[in-house]
């Protein structure tokens, strides 16, 4: 019984499409007219603008357009996407060219996008002038919803729009099992939203009626399904009967001039004079002594602190002198610091002092024989 209503619906939907068609196609013959003075208009600025394409290797011609955009399969839902790139004349001129289109066939622009790329620049100067060239490729990226009926018109006409086609890609998918699917899952939700509220409704007893929230919660959750599996179900549909046209497009490289004030040349003009430099120099050059001399006064107390330490060393130094110099306690303490014998140092003073006497004795001999012979 699902399957007999899906393909019921999926009948109700083609004969839906059927009515469009018609509809549209009253349309197109009242827009031919106005859509071909602007591919006209556009044909002129683009021969003025100098490109020109030329096929030198072979007769064929790749043309933007395929069998698969009038594909009709009895019985299948087919999803027609499809997306090229090519270069144009002017990016500008050929997206409102396109908008246009898209609009005379019913259809609507869902993205537009135009950017430009810097792809180099030089500058020179020129009097007091900068002179910026920059060369720059400009890009659009565009997509459009078009009814799958009119696809192959609308590429027959964006042909005229082409002068290069660099690539493009066509894809029909099957989605008939997904709309299927989708209304079986609505109708099942739905089955069970009405069971669980029927089963709420004929408790009695209070256990049953203690068991009324989870059913309840239980009614929400499979409606909230259902929903969402007809908005899935629309979505398909949706998608169905207007195919994706993913469009990108950039022209030749373009240039243009930027004029600037030269600083430099600014700078050299308000430079002042030699005499007001060396005078500037001299009042920074005493504004550097004086914050010198300032830092070196907030730096007293460092002063006064080293004149205490020094006057305390002195006086350290002194007593030292006066009364532990010679005190032998105090050298034999140096000597066993340092790694001496004080034993040896003793006989050595030792024999040192007795030298000393027996120098000094043979000395006062000698001055006395002297007196006695005089």
């Amino acid at each position: 019984m699902l399957l007999i209503g899906g393909c019921d619906s999926s009948s109700e939907y083609a004969e839906s499409s059927a009515g469009m068609e018609s509809v549209q196609s009253a349309t197109e013959e009242v827009a031919d007219s106005e859509m071909v003075g602007i591919m006209s208009d556009v044909a002129a600025d683009n021969a003025s603008n100098g490109l020109e394409v030329a096929n030198l290797s072979s007769t064929s011609e790749q043309t933007l357009g395929s069998q698969a955009a009038d594909i009709k399969i009895a019985g299948k839902a087919l999803l027609i996407t499809a997306s090229a790139d090519f270069k144009v004349e002017d990016v500008v001129k050929t997206s409102d060219a396109i908008e246009s289109l898209t609009r005379q066939q019913a259809g609507y622009v869902a993205l537009s996008n135009i950017s430009n790329h810097p792809r180099d620049s030089r500058t020179f100067v020129q009097g007091n002038k900068n002179i910026t060239i920059t060369t720059y490729t400009r890009q659009a990226d565009m997509t459009v919803r078009i009814p799958r009926a009119n696809v192959s018109k609308f590429l027959a006409q964006l042909q005229q729009q082409v002068a290069f086609l660099n690539g493009q890609q066509f894809s029909a998918q099957d989605v008939t099992l997904d709309i299927y699917r989708e209304q079986l899952a609505s109708q099942l939700n739905s089955d069970m939203a009405s069971e669980l509220s029927q089963e709420r409704l004929s408790s009695k007893n209070d256990k049953d009626q203690g068991s009324n929230v989870d059913a309840i919660t239980a009614t929400y959750a499979a409606r909230r399904q259902q929903e969402l599996a007809k908005l899935e179900q629309l979505a398909i549909a949706d998608k169905v009967q207007y195919s994706t046209i993913n469009l990108t497009f950039m022209q030749p490289d373009i240039s243009y001039k930027e004029t600037t004030q030269n600083l430099d040349v600014l700078l050299d003009a308000e430079q002042p004079s030699f005499s007001s430099q060396v005078s500037q120099a001299f009042k920074d050059g005493w504004e550097i002594l004086r914050s010198v001399a300032l830092g070196l006064i907030q730096l007293w107390w460092l002063l006064v602190l080293g004149g205490i330490f020094y006057l305390i060393y002195r006086m350290i130094k002194a007593i030292y002198r006066k009364f532990f110099k010679h005190d032998p306690r105090i050298k034999n303490m140096k000597r066993e610091l340092m790694g001496e014998n004080p034993k040896s140092h003793d006989s050595v003073g030792i024999q040192s002092s007795q030298e000393e006497d027996y120098s000094n004795n043979m000395k006062e001999a000698d001055s006395k024989d002297n007196k006695h012979s005089n």
